[in-house]
């Protein structure tokens, strides 16, 4: 059965890199969230943020920021054993 949902503005103030925004019927198997969130010099965030700078500069002295050892199993057929 169709349904129509009329949704007007979603409004995110703090998106990180392992979240995410979905309509629908959907499913999303498989996710990683392996990364290093760096920030040089401020947070940019608000509703209309103005940054009146030419460049930011992030030193980083480590040779591997964050090693990964990932062992989770991302199966191709996830999607179809929903709910075991």
């Amino acid at each position: 059965m169709a349904v129509w949902v009329n949704c007007g503005v979603i409004k995110t103030s703090a998106q990180a890199n392992d979240s995410g925004i979905f309509f629908g019927q959907n499913i999303q198997n498989g996710w990683d969230s392996h990364a290093v969130t760096k920030t040089a010099a401020y947070f940019n965030m608000g509703d209309f943020s103005v940054a009146n700078v030419a460049f930011t500069v992030y030193l980083d002295p480590d040779f591997i920021d964050s090693p990964i050892f990932d062992q989770d199993i991302k199966s191709p057929f996830g999607s179809m054993v929903q709910g075991i």
